[in-house]
C-alpha cells in the first residue's frame, strides 16, 4: 500500500518541482539524523565495528556519530549527482532525465548510501568529522 503511494508522489514530480524535490530530499536527511541522534546511541554501541573502543565513549559521540554518518552519506549522494550532471547545458541533454527522474531511485540510492556509511569504519567517519569541524570553524 505504501510503495503505490510512495510511486504516485515520486512520479508526480515535474520539471518545475524538482528543487522542491531535492530540498525534500534534504530535510529527510535532517529529519532521519535528528531521529538517529535521539534513538541510535543505545544500537551503536552494541555494534561491533563501531564500538570497537577499549573503553565504550560516552553516548554523546555516538549521538554525533549518527548523525556524521548520515551526513556523509547525503553529501556522497548530492556529489554523485553534482559529478553526473557535469556537461549538461539544456534541458533536451540526455543526461538531463538523471536530474530531473528515476525519483524511487534516487531515494533507494540515497538510503543504501545512508546504510553504507554504518558499515564504514570509524577512521574514515573520524576524519570527515574533523574535517567539517575544522571547516564549519
Amino acid at each position: 500500500m505504501w510503495a503505490t503511494s510512495c510511486r504516485t508522489v515520486v512520479s508526480g514530480i515535474s520539471r518545475r518541482s524538482v528543487r522542491i524535490a531535492y530540498y525534500g530530499l534534504f530535510a529527510l536527511s535532517l529529519i532521519v539524523s535528528w531521529i538517529l541522534r535521539k534513538v541510535a546511541a543505545p544500537l551503536m554501541e552494541k555494534i561491533p565495528g563501531i564500538n570497537s573502543f577499549h573503553t565504550t565513549p560516552s553516548r554523546e559521540w555516538f549521538e554525533t556519530d549518527a548523525v556524521l554518518r548520515v551526513s556523509l552519506g547525503t553529501f556522497l549522494f548530492f556529489t554523485i549527482l553534482a559529478i553526473l550532471m557535469i556537461g549538461v547545458k539544456r534541458q533536451k541533454d540526455p543526461c538531463d532525465g538523471v536530474h530531473h527522474g528515476g525519483w524511487m531511485m534516487k531515494l533507494i540510492c540515497w538510503c543504501v548510501l545512508v546504510i553504507f556509511m554504518f558499515f564504514l569504519p570509524n577512521g574514515i567517519i573520524g576524519y570527515y568529522g574533523f574535517e567539517f569541524v575544522i571547516l564549519c570553524d
